[in-house]
């Protein structure tokens, strides 16, 4: 069995994978985890090849293998092929924490079961939406995001987005970023000077800190608004 596990709601995947290796845990697999960073076809083809050596099922979970892979077409076609073969009789997760594309995730075959997960839309409008004297309709935003997801996954991703600022309010252009993206977030760093990034990022880590170590009598979504309220 071949599960392709991607997309850019990371909390929802890791959740989802956290869930699978619980459960083969639960059936006494052996769990074999492998950095895809650092596969190669041999360091593959003996993780997915060797058996057990209590003689039962293996799970093995590979992380950030296709995202490596990029555009290397003959190194995908390659280590794809060492996967599918391996998937027909053994588990195999793949976990990617980006969306991968129809070709890469077309080499690994009609018979994968893969499960797309994307951050609800309205979170992003709420991100996109961050500027001064706009509190109002953020909170508004704040609120439908809240609806569909997490304040943790919300907070991670407003603490990227005002890091991503900083950087681009700095003439630098975070890894990652598409050339539309980094454009439209650099028009949305404008709005703020540098020092009301550095203190918007400092008030974040405090909020992180206080959640931490229990020290807040707000939760996390009512940090949050405060933390609207004062931009």
């Amino acid at each position: 069995m071949l599960i392709l596990l991607h997309g850019d709601h990371i909390v929802a995947s890791r959740a989802a994978l956290t869930e699978r290796i619980d459960e083969a845990k639960k059936q006494g697999k052996e769990i074999r985890q492998l950095d895809g960073n650092a596969v190669d076809a041999p360091s593959l083809t003996q993780a997915l090849e060797s058996s057990s050596l209590f003689g039962g099922i293996v799970l093995v979970v590979i992380e950030g293998l296709l995202t490596k892979l990029g555009k290397k077409e003959k190194q995908a076609v390659q280590l794809t092929d060492i996967i599918k073969r391996s998937g027909e009789s053994g588990d195999i997760i793949l976990w990617e924490g980006k969306e991968i594309g129809k070709i890469l995730t077309g080499l690994l075959g009609t018979k994968t079961s893969i499960q797309l997960f994307k951050t609800p839309v309205v979170i992003f409008k709420f991100l996109d939406g961050v500027a001064p004297g706009r509190a109002p309709g953020l909170l508004s935003l704040f609120g439908e995001a809240l609806a569909v997801d997490a304040p943790e996954l919300i907070f991670t991703l407003l603490v990227r987005r005002v890091r991503q600022l900083i950087q681009l309010r700095d003439n630098v252009t975070p890894d990652g970023l598409q050339g539309w993206q980094a454009g439209r977030l650099t028009s949305q760093a404008k709005s703020f000077t540098m020092d009301k990034l550095l203190s918007m990022e400092k008030n974040l880590l405090d909020i992180d800190v206080s959640i931490k170590t229990g020290t807040s009598p707000f939760p996390l979504a009512q940090q949050l608004e405060l933390f609207i309220v004062d931009l």
